[in-house]
């Protein structure tokens, strides 16, 4: 039989292969149609025990009884409805009891919901409070066996984690509901599973997954922008990456915003800069497949790093992370390490069965490295100022101890590709939680209230438009900020999105790029503002001098202006000069 003759099934089987290889031993099913698929997977599963109870009140209770004893959690399912509300009494108990249970709620999809569908309710987060995490799924025949088999390790972790409790999982189901062949019994793809919740904090076991690892030659380390943390903290942590790293002699993969490009020069050694420009080589990026990826910090920004690990998928990506974020869009994990990362790496002394020396594996990034960043040099050493080098000569002004507030978008970006590793000690902060263009300048200048130190902002022209009125409080408030806008009239990011290509055909500008016609240099006085241009690097770097050493209160905008097509082929001829150096 095919696996792949029946998604709905194949993807249920993988949620469940991932439920059984973290340890799930009990089902307690009510009966009901919409919930047919999952009821008729979950059975069949050799591994599972399945309890049958008519009323889902009593079924929740008795789910809870299981989980008080074996101390894991049972799984729930019903049919949509009412079904789901009678869980509500048992899963509030397990709430303030903190009792672990995942909840599974058969749905209609979302076409069917509000227009009168028989059983159908709004489910979506009908328990309120009482969760640990709550989902409303895709409808699963869409679903990869990847994505439910870690929404299964997911959904354990969190019933299971440092708050035990209950876990809704709501289900939108589309007919036909029947399995088309017997249902498939999938084994999971991975083999290493949570050891929840032995891998709390610095249990042997966190340790134990780090040996294990360890012992493979082509790992890396993708780190990713830290939690707000406070920048003393992310220094720590930076420190902790780079030892681990010399111990194992990996590279590390690292984007400015996790302050590990500019860091102390005996710490930096491992540290890859143009690790965005090299995996966007396609071959550069095969023969660089990791056997292991370490994942520290949130989702990277850099999409590069993200195709290579969907593309090359490593056998085992570890992610080390204390607040259980599971920022992983990718669905590649197979290890989740819940421990604060400085520690766990500090931990981590294991280095007898390393060779002396430096691994091929290492040397082959680390030459790479070094042959696309002199590319890369080469070609902003001839070419005039564009937001490449306005990022370098930026970065290049700022003495040790700045701090640079970088907007999202083109900026954030610019600084990963064209940022060296080296030079003064300098904290990158930027707002990739939600990764909006709003409020940068408003952020920048709290930190400017804070910090103590000179503080610096390199943001787009939308950006600085959509906050403009944020600027309006730096004299009030007696704060000193240095901007740098990259003005290219418009939304240059857009213009790298496969929607570019329809033009005209689209009305591309318009809904897009969005130019504005807004001269910035007439901000030239309003509230404090100084603005002037710059043309040259010699100018910016001039400008950036002395504003970056003075305090007077109010915004100094430096504004390069950039020909948004000239800019758009510097950066495609960058990565051509790039893949050319790097060519085996």
């Amino acid at each position: 039989m095919h696996h792949m003759d029946d998604p709905l099934y194949d993807n249920i089987a993988a949620f469940t292969a991932g439920l059984v290889a973290n340890g799930i031993t009990d089902v307690v099913i009510s009966p009901g149609s919409r919930s047919t698929p999952l009821s008729v997977t979950l059975h069949a599963h050799p591994s599972l025990r399945t309890w049958i109870q008519l009323d889902e009140r009593s079924a929740g209770f008795f789910a809870l009884g299981m989980a008080r004893v074996t101390g894991r959690p049972s799984v729930l399912v019903c049919t949509s409805g009412t079904a789901a509300a009678n869980y509500l009494p048992a899963v509030v108990e397990a709430h303030h009891a903190g009792v672990p249970m995942i909840v599974c709620t058969a749905d209609r999809p979302p076409e069917l919901q509000g227009w009168g569908a028989g059983q159908t309710i709004d489910q979506h987060d009908i328990f309120g409070s009482a969760t640990r995490w709550s989902a409303d799924l895709a409808v699963a025949s869409e679903w990869s066996p990847a994505r439910a088999e870690r929404t299964a390790m997911r959904a354990v972790a969190a019933a299971g984690g440092q708050h035990p409790g209950p876990v809704h999982l709501n289900w939108p189901l589309r007919l036909p509901l029947e399995p088309r062949v017997t249902p498939p019994v999938r084994d999971a793809a991975f083999e290493h599973r949570l050891h929840l919740p032995l891998l709390r904090g610095l249990s042997q076991a966190a340790v134990a997954v780090l040996d294990e690892i360890t012992r493979l030659e082509r790992g890396v380390i993708v780190v990713g922008p830290s939690d707000g943390v406070g920048l003393r903290r992310e220094d720590e942590t930076s420190a902790a990456i780079a030892d681990f790293a010399r111990r194992v002699g990996w590279p590390v993969l690292a984007e400015p915003l996790t302050q590990m490009r500019r860091t102390d020069p005996s710490l930096d050694s491992n540290v890859i800069a143009t690790a965005d420009h090299l995996l966007s080589d396609e071959k550069f990026a095969g023969l660089h497949a990791a056997d292991v990826v370490v994942r520290i910090g949130r989702a990277p920004t850099t999409k590069p790093v993200r195709l290579w690990m969907e593309h090359h998928p490593p056998a085992r990506v570890v992610m080390i992370d204390p607040s259980e974020h599971w920022q992983e869009p990718s669905f590649t994990l197979t290890d989740h390490v819940v421990a604060d990362a400085a520690t766990a790496l500090s931990a981590h002394r294991g280095t007898d069965h390393r060779r002396s020396g430096e691994t091929a594996w290492l040397s082959s990034w680390r030459r790479a490295d070094r042959l696309a960043s002199e590319a890369i040099d080469a070609e902003l050493a001839d070419g005039p100022l564009m937001a490449a080098l306005t990022a370098r000569t930026l970065v290049d002004a700022l003495v040790e101890g700045s701090v640079l507030v970088t907007s999202n978008s083109m900026a954030v970006r610019d600084l990963d590709s064209f940022v060296p590793v080296g030079g003064p000690r300098i904290s990158v902060i930027g707002n990739r939680g939600a990764s909006g263009i709003d409020g940068i300048t408003s952020t920048a200048l709290g930190a400017a209230a804070v910090a103590g130190r000179p503080v610096a902002m390199l943001i787009g022209d939308l950006a600085l438009l959509h906050d403009l009125g944020g600027l309006t409080a730096a004299r009030r408030l007696g704060l000193h900020l240095t901007a740098v806008c990259v003005d290219n009239d418009g939304g240059e990011i857009f213009s790298m999105l496969p929607i570019a290509r329809l033009g005209t055909d689209i009305d591309f500008d318009t809904l897009f790029r969005t130019p504005h016609g807004v001269d910035i240099g007439g901000l030239d006085g309003f509230a404090g503002l100084r603005v002037v241009d710059a043309n040259t690097a010699e100018t910016l770097s001039g400008e950036l001098a002395r504003s970056l050493s003075s305090n007077r209160p109010g915004v100094d905008l430096i504004v390069v202006r950039v020909d948004p097509g000239a800019d758009m082929a510097q950066h495609r001829r960058i990565a051509s000069v790039v893949a050319a150096a790097v060519a085996p």
